[in-house]
């Protein structure tokens, strides 16, 4: 009988709780989304690229561009001055696309008491310092402190003159030069140049030629437009 009593009570323990798992489901609450951690993805450290096996053959460092030789060109200016602060002297060098240095530049300068330059040397020599060649101008002024003549003379390696030339300008009221004529050193005209200028603007040059005797052969003339541009080109013999 006690048996049977405890079997009826386990039976009774298993229909309950079946029934209580059957019962409604608590809708109002919502499951929260599964979230899932964003894939590894594989990476890798930036390969460094390998140098150029050919840079630097042709050029020493500093000199790959031109605009690098240029550069190096002006770091290699040496200036000097005088007590007034005028330039006396100015060196550089020249380098080809290896970066080597091909040419030495110095200039040397004179003043008179009013600060203007009235005399410039230029030397041009080798690496190696062979002279290579030379020049000079030597310069006057007019009352108005306008350059009024100009010799020219430059020289060979070896110091032989190569070239003589002597201008003389003529200007307008407001200092723009108007007239240019060259002489060869017997005193003879080589070329004239005459500026036609109009409210302060350019609109032609006249280029006359002179034979070795100093006689005018042939006159060439040049119109610009407002822009500069070449317009109109005449030529005409005159001997």
């Amino acid at each position: 009988m006690r048996f049977n009593t405890l079997l009826i009570l386990i039976l009774m323990a298993i229909i309950v709780g079946g029934c209580a798992g059957d019962g409604p489901k608590d809708t109002d609450k919502q499951q929260k989304p599964l979230v899932r951690p964003p894939a590894k993805t594989n990476t890798k450290k930036p390969v460094a690229q390998a140098p150029n096996p050919n840079l630097g053959k042709k050029a020493k460092p500093g000199f790959a561009t031109k605009f690098e030789r240029g550069q190096k060109r002006r770091e290699t200016i040496q200036d000097k001055f005088d007590d007034k602060g005028n330039m006396i002297e100015r060196t550089d060098k020249m380098f080809n696309e290896y970066g080597e240095v091909t040419k030495k530049n110095r200039y040397t300068y004179k003043y008179d008491d009013a600060g203007r330059r009235i005399e410039q040397w230029y030397y041009a020599v080798a690496d190696n310092g062979e002279p290579i060649m030379s020049y000079v101008n030597y310069l006057k002024y007019n009352q108005k402190g306008w350059k009024a003549e100009n010799i020219y003379i430059s020289y060979d390696g070896d110091g032989n003159e190569i070239r003589w030339a002597r201008n003389e300008f003529k200007y307008n009221n407001d200092g723009r030069i108007i007239e240019d004529i060259t002489f060869n050193k017997e005193g003879l005209k080589q070329l004239k140049v005459n500026y036609n200028i109009v409210d302060d603007q350019l609109v032609s040059e006249n280029f006359t030629d002179y034979d070795e005797n100093g006689k005018p052969i042939t006159k060439k003339t040049l119109s610009y437009n407002e822009f500069g541009t070449v317009i109109d080109s005449k030529e005409e013999v005159l001997k």
